[in-house]
């Protein structure tokens, strides 16, 4: 599991906190890693957050987590847009199929 807080608004522009990587242990969630910076697996974490915000133009107050569940192969978004809660799971992109031909 990896979990994303974000924040941002509409003039503020949006930011990310730590990246926490857990796993479950025992039945009990621990966390493996934190991580904040500038590399592949960050800008990947949080994709998220800019594919659905932006640059927060227009949106009140927004702050939430964005939650990677990868045993379920699902991506949720949820927190608050101002006072009102929300949570969205994202889309899956669709890949690009290649035809492999065999000789």
């Amino acid at each position: 599991m990896a979990m994303v807080p974000f924040s941002g608004r509409a003039g503020l522009g949006g930011t990310v906190g730590t990246i926490t990587l857990s796993r479950v242990d025992r039945g009990e969630l621990v966390d493996v890693e934190r991580c904040s910076g500038c590399d592949e697996l960050a800008y990947a974490l949080e994709a998220p957050v800019w594919d659905r915000f932006g640059q927060f133009n227009g949106h009140p107050l927004v702050r939430g987590t964005v939650t990677w569940l990868l045993a379920d192969r699902v991506v949720l978004i949820a927190g608050l847009r101002g006072d009102v809660p929300f949570e969205e799971v994202v889309p899956r992109r669709r890949s690009s199929k290649r035809l492999i031909r065999g000789s």
